[in-house]
Protein backbone atom coordinates (compact mmCIF):
# COMPACT_ATOMS: atom_id res chain seq x y z
CA UNK A 1 0.00 0.00 0.00
CA UNK A 2 1.26 3.47 -0.85
CA UNK A 3 1.39 6.40 1.58
CA UNK A 4 -2.06 7.84 0.83
CA UNK A 5 -3.56 4.39 1.25
CA UNK A 6 -1.83 4.20 4.62
CA UNK A 7 -3.34 7.58 5.56
CA UNK A 8 -6.78 6.28 4.60
CA UNK A 9 -6.33 3.05 6.57
CA UNK A 10 -4.89 4.82 9.61
CA UNK A 11 -7.66 7.42 9.62
CA UNK A 12 -10.24 4.67 10.04
CA UNK A 13 -8.52 3.63 13.28
CA UNK A 14 -7.38 6.98 14.69
CA UNK A 15 -7.53 10.28 12.82
CA UNK A 16 -5.02 11.98 15.10
CA UNK A 17 -2.63 13.75 12.68
CA UNK A 18 0.42 12.36 14.49
CA UNK A 19 -0.88 8.81 14.08
CA UNK A 20 -1.65 9.35 10.39
CA UNK A 21 1.77 10.93 9.79
CA UNK A 22 3.43 8.01 11.53
CA UNK A 23 1.51 5.62 9.28
CA UNK A 24 2.70 7.43 6.15
CA UNK A 25 6.28 8.04 7.31
CA UNK A 26 7.86 4.71 6.27
CA UNK A 27 6.90 5.54 2.67
CA UNK A 28 7.59 9.28 2.85
CA UNK A 29 11.05 9.19 4.41
CA UNK A 30 12.71 7.32 1.50
CA UNK A 31 11.16 9.80 -0.94
CA UNK A 32 13.14 12.69 0.50
CA UNK A 33 16.12 11.01 2.16
CA UNK A 34 15.40 12.50 5.58
CA UNK A 35 16.84 10.58 8.53
CA UNK A 36 14.94 10.77 11.84
CA UNK A 37 16.68 10.70 15.18
CA UNK A 38 13.51 9.80 17.05
CA UNK A 39 9.76 10.26 17.10
CA UNK A 40 8.08 13.26 18.72
CA UNK A 41 5.14 11.41 20.27
CA UNK A 42 3.85 7.90 21.04
CA UNK A 43 1.13 8.44 18.43
CA UNK A 44 3.78 8.69 15.70
CA UNK A 45 5.33 5.41 16.84
CA UNK A 46 1.88 3.82 16.92
CA UNK A 47 1.26 5.01 13.37
CA UNK A 48 4.51 3.42 12.21
CA UNK A 49 3.48 0.14 13.81
CA UNK A 50 0.11 0.40 12.06
CA UNK A 51 1.92 0.87 8.72
CA UNK A 52 3.85 -2.36 9.22
CA UNK A 53 0.73 -4.26 10.22
CA UNK A 54 -1.25 -3.01 7.22
CA UNK A 55 1.58 -3.78 4.81
CA UNK A 56 1.84 -7.36 6.11
CA UNK A 57 -1.87 -7.87 5.57
CA UNK A 58 -2.06 -6.04 2.24
CA UNK A 59 0.83 -7.76 0.52
CA UNK A 60 -0.50 -11.19 1.52
CA UNK A 61 -4.14 -10.46 0.70
CA UNK A 62 -5.68 -12.56 -2.10
CA UNK A 63 -6.96 -9.46 -3.91
CA UNK A 64 -3.54 -7.81 -4.06
CA UNK A 65 -1.64 -10.99 -4.88
CA UNK A 66 -4.04 -11.78 -7.73
CA UNK A 67 -4.03 -8.25 -9.18
CA UNK A 68 -0.25 -7.85 -9.00
CA UNK A 69 0.34 -11.31 -10.50
CA UNK A 70 -2.09 -10.61 -13.35
CA UNK A 71 -0.36 -7.29 -14.09
CA UNK A 72 3.06 -8.93 -14.00
CA UNK A 73 2.00 -11.77 -16.32
CA UNK A 74 0.39 -9.31 -18.74
CA UNK A 75 3.50 -7.14 -18.93
CA UNK A 76 5.82 -10.14 -19.34
CA UNK A 77 3.63 -11.44 -22.15
CA UNK A 78 3.89 -8.05 -23.84
CA UNK A 79 7.70 -8.17 -23.67
CA UNK A 80 8.67 -6.37 -20.45
CA UNK A 81 11.51 -8.10 -18.52
CA UNK A 82 10.34 -10.17 -15.58
CA UNK A 83 11.84 -8.03 -12.80
CA UNK A 84 10.52 -4.77 -14.21
CA UNK A 85 7.12 -6.34 -14.88
CA UNK A 86 6.82 -7.60 -11.33
CA UNK A 87 7.87 -4.25 -9.90
CA UNK A 88 5.49 -2.29 -12.12
CA UNK A 89 2.61 -4.63 -11.34
CA UNK A 90 3.18 -4.42 -7.59
CA UNK A 91 3.61 -0.65 -7.36
CA UNK A 92 1.03 0.09 -10.04
CA UNK A 93 -1.71 -1.59 -8.03
CA UNK A 94 -0.75 0.48 -4.99
CA UNK A 95 -0.71 3.80 -6.84
CA UNK A 96 -4.03 3.27 -8.60
CA UNK A 97 -5.58 2.20 -5.30
CA UNK A 98 -4.49 5.55 -3.85
CA UNK A 99 -6.29 7.21 -6.74
CA UNK A 100 -9.53 5.42 -5.90
CA UNK A 101 -9.23 6.09 -2.16
CA UNK A 102 -8.65 9.79 -2.93
CA UNK A 103 -12.37 10.04 -3.67
CA UNK A 104 -13.17 9.43 0.02
CA UNK A 105 -13.73 12.65 1.98
CA UNK A 106 -12.63 11.11 5.30
CA UNK A 107 -9.37 9.85 3.81
CA UNK A 108 -8.62 13.22 2.22
CA UNK A 109 -9.39 15.02 5.47
CA UNK A 110 -7.09 12.76 7.49
CA UNK A 111 -4.32 13.24 4.94
CA UNK A 112 -4.68 17.01 4.81
CA UNK A 113 -4.82 17.39 8.59
CA UNK A 114 -1.69 15.32 8.95
CA UNK A 115 0.20 17.58 6.55
CA UNK A 116 -1.10 20.85 8.00
CA UNK A 117 1.55 21.05 10.72
CA UNK A 118 3.88 18.27 9.61
CA UNK A 119 6.85 20.60 9.38
CA UNK A 120 6.03 22.73 12.41
CA UNK A 121 4.86 21.98 15.91
CA UNK A 122 3.30 18.75 14.66
CA UNK A 123 6.45 17.39 13.01
CA UNK A 124 6.59 13.62 13.55
CA UNK A 125 10.33 13.32 14.11
CA UNK A 126 13.31 14.86 15.79
CA UNK A 127 15.69 15.07 12.85
CA UNK A 128 19.16 13.59 12.90
CA UNK A 129 20.59 16.66 11.18
CA UNK A 130 19.60 19.93 9.52
CA UNK A 131 19.68 18.56 5.95
CA UNK A 132 17.12 15.93 7.01
CA UNK A 133 14.83 18.59 8.47
CA UNK A 134 15.07 20.63 5.27
CA UNK A 135 14.42 17.60 3.06
CA UNK A 136 11.33 16.76 5.08
CA UNK A 137 10.05 20.36 4.92
CA UNK A 138 10.54 20.39 1.16
CA UNK A 139 8.64 17.12 0.75
CA UNK A 140 5.75 18.32 2.92
CA UNK A 141 5.51 21.53 0.88
CA UNK A 142 5.39 19.54 -2.35
CA UNK A 143 2.70 17.23 -1.00
CA UNK A 144 0.55 20.15 0.09
CA UNK A 145 0.77 21.78 -3.32
CA UNK A 146 1.18 18.80 -5.60
CA UNK A 147 -0.97 16.49 -7.70
CA UNK A 148 -1.06 13.72 -5.11
CA UNK A 149 -3.36 11.90 -4.47
CA UNK A 150 -5.60 12.79 -7.42
CA UNK A 151 -2.78 12.24 -9.91
CA UNK A 152 -2.87 8.55 -9.09
CA UNK A 153 -5.96 8.27 -11.26
CA UNK A 154 -4.06 9.61 -14.29
CA UNK A 155 -2.28 7.04 -16.44
CA UNK A 156 0.47 9.39 -17.60
CA UNK A 157 1.16 10.52 -14.03
CA UNK A 158 1.36 6.94 -12.79
CA UNK A 159 3.56 5.92 -15.73
CA UNK A 160 6.09 8.60 -14.84
CA UNK A 161 6.04 7.64 -11.17
CA UNK A 162 6.63 3.98 -12.01
CA UNK A 163 9.48 4.78 -14.39
CA UNK A 164 11.11 6.93 -11.72
CA UNK A 165 10.62 4.46 -8.89
CA UNK A 166 11.86 1.44 -10.82
CA UNK A 167 14.71 3.40 -12.36
CA UNK A 168 16.38 3.67 -8.96
CA UNK A 169 17.01 -0.09 -9.10
CA UNK A 170 19.01 -1.16 -12.17
CA UNK A 171 17.50 -4.65 -12.34
CA UNK A 172 13.97 -3.19 -12.45
CA UNK A 173 14.58 -0.17 -14.68
CA UNK A 174 12.41 0.24 -17.78
CA UNK A 175 13.92 1.20 -21.12
CA UNK A 176 11.99 3.33 -23.62
CA UNK A 177 10.34 0.33 -25.27
CA UNK A 178 9.26 -1.09 -21.91
CA UNK A 179 7.85 2.30 -20.90
CA UNK A 180 5.67 2.39 -24.02
CA UNK A 181 4.34 -1.09 -23.27
CA UNK A 182 3.67 -0.11 -19.67
CA UNK A 183 1.78 3.04 -20.68
CA UNK A 184 -0.45 1.02 -23.00
CA UNK A 185 -1.22 -1.53 -20.30
CA UNK A 186 -1.95 0.80 -17.39
CA UNK A 187 -5.55 1.71 -18.36
CA UNK A 188 -6.46 -1.96 -17.95
CA UNK A 189 -4.73 -2.10 -14.57
CA UNK A 190 -6.50 1.07 -13.46
CA UNK A 191 -9.84 -0.43 -14.46
CA UNK A 192 -9.17 -3.61 -12.49
CA UNK A 193 -8.01 -1.76 -9.38
CA UNK A 194 -11.04 0.53 -9.55
CA UNK A 195 -13.40 -2.45 -9.85
CA UNK A 196 -11.70 -4.33 -6.98
CA UNK A 197 -10.84 -1.38 -4.74
CA UNK A 198 -13.02 -2.46 -1.84
CA UNK A 199 -11.46 -5.91 -1.72
CA UNK A 200 -7.97 -4.45 -2.10
CA UNK A 201 -8.60 -2.05 0.77
CA UNK A 202 -9.96 -4.86 2.95
CA UNK A 203 -13.53 -3.60 3.15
Amino acid sequence: MNFFGHAAAAGQVDDDPAFVLGAMAPDLLPLCGAVPGGVTSPRVAAGQAHHREVDRWFHASPAFVAAAAWASRSLIAAGVPRGAARGAGHVGVELFLDGVLAHEPAARAAYQRSLAQADGAGAPFVWLDEPSRLRWRSLVARLRAGAVPDGYRDVDFVTERLIGALGRRPRLALDERDAVILRRFLPALRARVTAEAQALAGR
